[in-house]
């Protein structure tokens, strides 16, 4: 297996690229840890959410009146709903548990990761620091060695063989600086190179403990889902067995046998003359809206007697045109649309007069000033 403390160096002496590299790999599982924690809230959320809403459903669902074998049916899909809210709500509590131990989890790694980045960075600091050190010292003793070269090289008096000496004395301290810059910074190199090899144990230590962790947390969000979906099938289960007994015929016979009205159908209506012999008959005799409240037309004179047949006097007498009269007249009753026409003859021997009346098939129309 490959190994972080083999994989994350450089050769750069002051490079932090390894570290760096490591420690964004830390983070960014902190932030699939909080991503999947996240994830299992809103699912708890979601089933809570549904656990209420079944069982606020079985809570406002009546029986509708219904009775016999359907009724039985249908209690039974009532109380099995409210089974399946509860089988919800159970995995809801289990997902909130799960997202509550990710999330110590997570706090733990966070805690580790930003330890282990102090003392990392604290070593890194002061190895830094002392090679930069060291980089100034070895510049000043190769400065320290170039004056007291030149010096030895141009002395010819008493006065400069004693200053080459002084710069000779002055680079022997240079390079003792120097020296001693060297020896601190390879101790501080190895500090740091312990010290980063540690952080690459335990960067790789955090990281195969997190992926374990979360794949467990993965496999017990999927063994939830799966069991609530045998609880439901079980639940439904026996909704379909309540249903299975239920019969038509039964629940129709059962509502007959318990809430019939009787057998006998009512007798016909027969007719009841008023007059116990049937002698007599009422007679009903309906006047047209035409006639209703006219004047009558009928003339006030009391009719001739007829005349006998086979007498002389029962045929018409030949009489002039100047003895029969005959008058017709118009009118209109009232305001409405309704005409009369009245015809008169007179024979000498008798008279006769004809009434007709009707309703003028063209509307009215105001009269024009």
């Amino acid at each position: 297996m490959a190994r972080f403390e083999d994989s994350f160096w450089g050769t750069d002496f002051c490079s932090t690229q390894g570290f760096e590299t490591l420690l964004a790999r830390m983070k960014e599982g902190s932030n699939m840890c909080k991503e999947l924690e996240d994830f299992l809230k809103h699912r708890a959320k979601a089933e809570e959410d549904y656990a209420k809403t079944l069982q606020k459903m079985v809570k406002s669902a009546g029986d509708g009146g219904e009775i016999g074998i359907l009724r039985n049916a249908w209690d039974t899909v009532r109380k099995e709903t409210e089974h399946l809210a509860n089988v919800h709500m159970t995995m809801s509590q289990s997902l909130t548990k799960e997202a509550e131990d990710i999330r110590g989890f997570r706090k733990l790694q966070e805690q580790s990761r930003k330890e282990t980045e102090e003392d990392n960075m604290k070593y890194t600091r002061l190895k830094r620091d002392l090679y930069k050190k060291t980089m100034d010292a070895k510049k000043s003793y190769e400065q320290k060695c170039r004056e007291a070269d030149g010096a030895e090289n141009a002395y010819s008096t008493s006065r400069l063989k004693k200053k080459a000496s002084g710069a000779r004395q002055q680079a022997e301290q240079a390079d003792t600086a120097y020296k001693s810059c060297v020896e601190g910074l390879e101790q501080s190199r190895v500090s740091w190179e312990k010290c980063h090899a540690h952080s690459c144990q335990v960067f790789q230590k955090m990281e195969e403990e997190r992926i374990m962790f979360l794949r467990d947390k993965l496999w017990v969000h999927s063994n939830l889902g799966s069991m609530i979906c045998v609880q439901n099938d079980e639940h439904y289960e026996d909704m379909r067995k309540a249903l299975e007994h239920c019969d038509e015929v039964k629940d129709i016979s059962l509502f007959v046998n318990t809430k019939k009205t009787g057998t006998q159908r009512p007798a016909p209506v027969v007719y009841e003359s008023y007059y116990p012999d049937g002698t007599k008959s009422a007679k009903r005799f309906a006047v047209s809206p035409l006639h209703r409240d006219r004047p009558s037309t009928m003339s006030s004179r009391p009719p001739e007697p007829l005349p006998q047949i086979g007498s002389p006097a029962s045929a018409a007498p030949n009489l002039p045109a100047k003895d029969k009269q005959r008058s017709i007249s118009h009118g209109r009753y009232g305001d409405e649309d309704d005409f009369y026409t009245e015809v008169s003859l007179d024979f000498g021997y008798g008279s006769a007069r004809i009434n007709s009346a009707e309703r003028s098939p063209y509307p009215r129309t105001e009269e024009r000033e």
